[in-house]
């Protein structure tokens, strides 16, 4: 009889588990498995690519590769990382950029462009980064998307070891993704870090 009643009880917390399942079965469904138009994604993804980096010339018929697959969410998953390998790829090397007017310079300014002692940025290197960005109108110098001043990368189009000085021409201004793209070691790994590959899978997620 003991062995009876906990039969029950076991059955009966086995059916209690299943109600939520059932209820919520058509939401659950949806989370595995996407249904929707796959031409719609990649007009929003063109849109989206198109208008924040302008510099980087992507190939939209890349979803051609993947007609075959079957499962829309895992489509325009191969699909987002076609569009980041892209973003990676872009050809791009560090070169020397536009001087500014002369009225635009302050005190100082030739003395801490040299080279000083254990390489140490100079103490107006916020006010040239500021400059760098004002001069490239808060556009990454790769890709061109806007960036704001605080997130912006200043790099050396050539290093200190090289001879490079603290001078605006050498200085490069970039966003935080092309920056981790140029001193990355690792280019595949970066991919996941990448604001692009966050911003993209959340329109596979929606």
């Amino acid at each position: 009889m003991v062995l009876d009643l906990r039969f029950v009880f076991i059955g009966f917390l086995v059916i209690a588990s299943l109600i939520p399942l059932y209820i919520y079965r058509k939401e659950i469904y949806k989370r595995f498995y996407k249904t929707g138009s796959i031409k719609a994604f990649l007009k929003d993804c063109e849109i989206y690519l198109v208008s924040n980096f302008p510099k980087i010339s992507f190939d939209f018929n890349c979803y051609l590769k993947y007609e075959n697959e079957k499962d829309i969410r895992i489509k325009e998953t191969l699909i987002v990382e076609d569009f980041v390998n892209q973003f990676i790829a872009h050809e791009y090397e560090l070169t020397t950029q536009n001087s500014v007017a002369k009225e635009l310079l302050w005190g100082g300014y030739e003395a801490n462009s040299r080279l000083i002692k254990d390489n140490k940025r100079p103490t107006d290197w916020a006010q040239r980064k500021e400059t760098a960005w004002n001069r490239e109108a808060g556009k990454c110098n790769r890709c061109g998307t806007k960036t704001k001043l605080i997130d912006s990368q200043a790099l050396l189009a050539k290093q200190m070891k090289d001879g490079g000085g603290f001078n605006l021409e050498n200085i490069v201004i970039l966003c935080s993704d092309c920056s981790k793209i140029i001193r990355s070691e690792n280019k595949q790994r970066t991919a996941k870090d990448l604001n692009l590959t966050y911003n993209l899978m959340k329109k596979v997620e929606a």
